[in-house]
């Protein structure tokens, strides 16, 4: 009986409750009917105009163009050399007996012409002359050394390859890599510790785009449709005594001399700031697998070519005498180095370039050091040629 009371009592109770929170669900249902219905169309046409927008980025990705426009493309100061290493890749039969791949270091520091000048003299009769080509071009990045790497390999029967290398491996890609890059270069770009992934994808539809429309008219844009002989700045560019590009200098004569105190003081407040594991010991294959993927990707596409690689150490001023690590060059090639060149003050034009006096000391320690090498492999170089 007690039981049957407390039912009649509660079950109003419930019932009311129960007819409340169901008015209530009610009410929501009527609210979020009437959103749904006065935001229908908007949110269709949102979701269209999204769909849409993703199509439209994609199709520009596929756009065709000229790969010769697109290395043509960039021409801010140094950087058009892109233009002329395609030009000398591609156009040039002029024989590549020695390729130089690197910084502004290198760019500044070989002159390509002597070195092949001065092997020639040393490598004695019976061979042909050797020519020599100097692709280096200014800032860090593997990734940009491995685009001029590859073009060069695949197309050209090359004798060697001086690849030049620091003192630790740089972990920034090149700023400049999105520019001469195909497509799946950067979409197949590694994304681990990549501080460009994000902005190289998404400069790439606007870059298709932009390259498209060159392609129709390159000569509206001021751009070359065909290879022209007269246009063509010759097998060598030499960068040690002033910056040319495209038949112009864009530097004074590089024959100053940093003060040795600055260069002194400058070196040394480097080596205090120098952090070569910013991520720990523990993390180095993180740190740098970024440039070491590229490094790799150069070496084993030499090899696969049977190019010998060597590298050359060149540092900036006040640098250590070997890379702090060479795991990634042993067994893959000899190091140069020119340590006593590098030493000495009256060489250097700032902190990072050799002057003109530094430069052609070097060349003709390069000459000298890979005349040694050619006089062993004689037969080999004096049979290059272009594929």
């Amino acid at each position: 009986m007690t039981a049957s009371l407390i039912g009649r009592v509660l079950n109003p109770l419930f019932a009311t409750a129960r007819e409340r929170k169901g008015r209530e669900l009610e009410s929501k249902q009527s609210l979020n009917g009437a959103t749904a219905a006065s935001m229908g169309p908007f949110g269709r046409y949102l979701v269209r105009g999204a769909g849409l927008a993703i199509l439209l980025l994609v199709g520009l990705v596929f756009l065709p163009h000229d790969r010769y426009i697109r290395f043509q493309d960039f021409r801010i100061e140094a950087y058009a050399r892109l233009g002329w290493i395609y030009e000398r890749i591609h156009f040039d039969p002029t024989p590549i007996d020695v390729a130089f791949v690197g910084t502004s270091r290198t760019m500044n520091g070989v002159d390509a012409a002597a070195v092949a000048a001065l092997m020639s003299e040393r490598s004695g009769p019976g061979t042909r002359p050797l020519h020599a080509a100097n692709f280096g071009i200014p800032g860090y990045g593997r990734n940009l050394h491995w685009l001029i790497a590859r073009e060069l390999l695949e197309n050209r029967k090359v004798g060697v390859l001086v690849l030049e290398i620091f003192e630790n491996e740089t972990r920034k890609p090149h700023p400049l890599f999105v520019y001469p890059a195909d497509v799946s270069d950067v979409l197949g770009a590694p994304a681990l510790i990549n501080l460009s992934y994000v902005h190289d994808i998404m400069r790439l539809p606007f870059r298709q785009l932009s390259l498209f429309v060159k392609s129709l008219w390159p000569e509206g844009f001021g751009l070359k449709r065909r290879f022209d002989p007269a246009r063509y700045d010759g097998e060598t560019v030499d960068n040690t005594r002033f910056v040319h590009v495209n038949g112009r200098a864009l530097t004074p004569l590089r024959d100053g001399r940093i003060d040795p105190a600055v260069l002194d003081a400058i070196a040394s407040s480097r080596n205090k700031e120098k952090n070569v594991h910013m991520m720990g010991r523990l993390l180095d294959d993180l740190e740098y697998h970024f440039p070491r993927y590229y490094v790799r990707q150069i070496l084993d596409l030499a090899d696969r070519n049977r190019v010998p690689v060597k590298f050359l150490y060149l540092t900036s001023y006040g640098r250590p005498n070997m890379p702090y690590d060479s795991n990634l060059y042993e067994g893959r090639g000899e190091i140069i180095t020119v340590n006593d060149i590098l030493a000495k003050k009256e060489n250097w034009g700032d902190i990072d370039h050799l002057n003109l006096y530094g430069a052609a000391e070097l060349s003709a320690r390069l000459a000298t050091m890979l005349a040694q090498d050619h006089g062993e492999s004689h037969v080999r170089l004096g049979n290059t040629h272009s594929k």
